[in-house]
Formats: C-alpha cells, sequence, structure tokens
C-alpha cells in the first residue's frame, strides 16, 4: 500500500533521495526498478505531491493515507505493511479505521487515475496454481 514508501511523500520530484532509504539502500538501492524509470518517477511523484494536500486536509499523513485508501477499497481484505521503525509502526497504524469521506475519496480517485493499479484483474491471477 506505500509503494515501498514512494507514497510516504520522503521522495520529492527534482530532490535527492533521503539517507538511508530503499533507494540509496546498502545494496545500491532497493527500490523497484520500475520507480527509478524517469517516466514513471515523474508521473507517481506528481500525483504523491497532489495527494499530500489531501492528507493534510483529512488530518493524516501522507503514509496514512494511502493506507486507509487501500482499506477502503471492497476488493482489499487486508493491507500488508512493513515498517523499518517502531515510529512508522504506529504511523500506519494510526490509519485502521478511518473513513476517508466520500469527496476526498472522489478527489484521491482523481488523482490517481493512471498512475495507480486498481482493477483487481491486473493483481490476481485467474489461475489459483504457481
Amino acid at each position: 500500500p506505500l509503494a515501498q514508501g514512494v507514497l510516504t511523500g520522503k521522495y520529492r520530484r527534482g530532490e535527492p533521495a533521503p539517507a538511508g532509504s530503499r533507494l540509496l539502500g546498502p545494496e545500491g538501492g532497493s527500490l523497484e526498478q520500475r520507480f527509478l524509470d524517469d517516466e514513471v518517477r515523474e508521473s507517481v511523484l506528481g500525483a504523491v505531491e497532489r495527494l499530500m494536500p489531501i492528507a493534510s486536509d483529512l488530518g493524516l499523513s501522507p503514509a496514512q493515507l494511502a493506507i486507509a485508501w487501500v482499506l477502503q477499497n471492497p476488493n482489499v481484505s487486508s493491507a500488508i505493511i512493513g515498517a523499518s521503525r517502531p515510529d512508522q509502526v504506529h504511523d500506519n497504524a494510526a490509519a485502521s479505521g478511518v473513513r476517508i469521506p466520500a469527496d476526498a475519496m472522489a478527489q484521491i480517485d482523481d488523482v490517481v487515475r493512471g498512475v495507480a493499479r486498481v482493477d483487481p484483474a491486473l493483481t490476481v491471477s485467474p489461475d489459483p496454481r504457481p
């Protein structure tokens, strides 16, 4: 739900990645390769920038907004989150039970249209065998 930390707002267009981030991980960067493509990065980080005021208006961190949005999707039964620090666990857990109002959901959907994969058919294989 946090797109490897991208939806937390820590990566910004035109700015270097923060020290200790996945992009600058000990293995030379463990952030998924698709986020490193210039065009993808520009569109994804642009969407994240447009989501930040929505999160702020709702009194949520960007991570909480992303997790609450995922959990509010009727096709999602749970969200697997990861954290590398205790404060991230607390921030992520605070999204539990958050209900995003319909007008804010519509705003979010407008921002992520064309960026987020929201079609369940794209995330599951029709054949349950590996």
